[in-house]
């Protein structure tokens, strides 16, 4: 590592040990889960060093790494209030809708989902199912994160039109506990 690669990561690392647990006790009350303000103080501090060589010093290295700190986190929630938007509602009928015993539950989760194109399924699958971010699903499927979270509502607003059908149908032929001990409501 050249000289100026070095002094780089040495500035960052004094940076991380000055301001390191500030940082991550205010992502961590922030987000409200331990767990993602680690890897989001991971990712403010990669940022740090990617942009170290821009910094004029116009400002306390605390004042520029709090910046990056506020603008970072500041994408995080947008995107954690997008994301909760889309799916906690979308999850919660679904829940409700498929409040079935557990024997049946998968293989109800199954029929619905095979009822929507693969390529709603697919991006379902990853993002909901498996839990992974926008950004990830995206890498897999080679697509951008904007396609990633559109396709995602697109695929959860035709699981609801599916769901409320077949919900309106189930409940005007069944009432009480249906076929197979499905509970019907």
């Amino acid at each position: 590592m050249d000289d100026f690669q070095s002094s780089t990561a040495n500035a960052i690392k004094d940076l991380f040990e000055k301001y390191g647990d500030e940082v991550y006790q205010y992502v961590r009350y922030t987000l409200g889960d331990a767990i993602q303000a680690e890897d989001v103080v991971q990712e403010i501090f990669l940022r740090a060093l990617q942009a170290w060589p821009r910094f004029e010093h116009r400002s306390s290295s605390r004042t520029w790494l709090w910046s990056i700190v506020r603008n970072y986190l500041s994408d995080v929630l947008r995107r954690k209030k997008r994301n909760k938007r889309f799916t906690e509602i979308d999850l919660e009928i679904m829940a409700d809708t498929l409040s079935v015993s557990d024997s049946f539950a998968s293989v109800e989760l199954d029929s619905v989902l095979q009822s929507v194109p693969a390529v709603y399924r697919q991006v379902i699958i990853l993002r909901i199912i498996q839990d992974k971010t926008s950004k990830e699903v995206a890498e897999l499927l080679g697509w951008t994160e904007n396609k990633v979270r559109v396709t995602l509502h697109r695929a959860l607003k035709k699981l609801q039109h599916i769901i409320g059908e077949n919900e309106l149908v189930s409940v005007s032929t069944h009432k009480g506990r249906g076929r197979h001990g499905i509970e019907q409501t």
